[in-house]
């Protein structure tokens, strides 16, 4: 990048209260806002308002941009792993405890304010723009702004249905601190092979049971057991003894081939693309090929401002595709290549909007305090 442009992209690095920031961890967040925005939600879209379902009429095409779900439970995987670290610190190398109150009113204070900034914006549009009964969804609102929408109706918000991943990160939020006392086992294998072994366990559990309730955190609790398992081996100054190049290829070839494994037929293809996101995850950390790669300064400021990116791409995509089928009749190749770079320039612009004004402020730590004090 040239020197103007570095200097301009850094005002959106993400800000981490903690002073240790890790850019792979971004460059992770990356992909996994990609999968869901461009690979699953533009094809759906675009298909939606502007080729009157003839883009995806093809069944396995269909299947294969669904599966850029998996995006999301990349996201709670990298919930697991960030949110162990402290405690690892605490119980494993000994360092000071964990503050459970600043550990929740940190979550509380990074996370709500642009929640509920885009849940009004959702709310707003749904009434006004696209003619809802207030009445009918005020529920449904209340429900999504305390995390309680996906228990009480048992499905995703009738506001804004990306809230879905929000709420069972909330759930796993609240627990960590006590499921993080696995790692006051002092016998690194047995506390790995116990960590494997609630992975498993969870997965099998969740195919059994995700048809039947969905949304909640049990269904998803082996993607946050994988990336503490992963916090562990990350804690622990783990090296990786493969060759550098192996690494870097094996891993691309997972990132890129992730998407065309349909996981939905069996549970054994299911466990088998968790057991691939793992290995994925596990090279970006530790090959240094690849963890450049996912390092560079475009890639990781995109994937720190993918909370912003997450709230807003479907509300943002939704509204500029309606506009797009009333101005242009484009068709063919030509038509997807031009919506596709017009949908996401359009994502790109709000949410980098949106996080400088409203989610990048809330990263720092006790900004309320400062506030208030300044309004006093």
């Amino acid at each position: 990048m040239t020197k103007p442009f570095s200097k301009f992209a850094e005002k959106f690095r993400r800000i981490t209260s903690g002073g240790n920031y890790i850019p792979e961890i971004d460059g992770l967040r990356f992909m996994a806002i990609f999968w869901v925005v461009a690979w699953m939600h533009l094809p759906t879209m675009m298909n939606e308002h502007l080729f009157n379902g003839n883009l995806l009429a093809n069944k396995y095409a269909a299947s294969v941009v669904l599966e850029g779900g998996n995006g999301v439970s990349f996201f709670f995987m990298i919930s697991g792993f960030i949110l162990a670290l402290p405690f690892i610190k605490e119980k494993v190398a000994g360092n000071k405890p964990v503050s459970l109150k600043n550990y929740y009113l940190r979550r509380l204070t990074r996370l709500e304010p642009p929640y509920l900034v885009a849940l009004l914006i959702a709310f707003l549009l749904l009434v006004f723009y696209k003619g809802d009964s207030f009445n009918d969804q005020l529920p449904h609102l209340g429900a999504s702004s305390v995390y309680i929408h996906n228990v009480v109706y048992n499905s995703a918000s009738s506001v804004l249905g990306v809230a879905w991943s929000l709420e069972v990160e909330v759930q796993f939020y609240l627990l960590a601190p006590f499921l993080c006392f696995i790692f006051l086992i002092k016998n690194e294998l047995f506390r790995r092979i116990l960590l494997a072994a609630l992975i498993i366990g969870s997965a099998f559990y969740a195919w059994d049971n995700m048809w039947k309730h969905p949304v909640i955190l049990p269904n998803f609790i082996c993607y946050f057991f994988s990336g503490m398992l992963l916090a562990d081996l990350y804690s622990s100054g783990h090296k990786l003894k493969l060759n550098s190049s192996i690494g870097l290829i094996a891993g691309l070839i997972i990132l890129i081939g992730l998407p065309f494994l349909i996981s939905l037929q069996s549970v054994w293809l299911a466990l088998t693309k968790l057991l691939l996101m793992i290995t994925a995850f596990y090279l970006v950390l530790f090959n240094e090929r690849l963890k450049k790669l996912m390092s560079l300064q475009w890639i990781t400021i995109i994937g720190g401002m993918c909370y912003s990116i997450y709230l807003l791409h479907v509300l943002i995509m939704s509204a500029v595709a309606r506009g797009l089928s009333s101005i242009f009749s484009l068709e063919g190749a030509l038509a997807v290549i031009v919506y596709a770079i017009i949908l996401l320039a359009a994502v790109l612009f709000f949410s980098a909007a949106f996080y400088r004004l409203i989610e990048q402020p809330c990263m720092r730590r006790d900004w309320w305090k400062r506030m208030f004090s300044r309004n006093k």
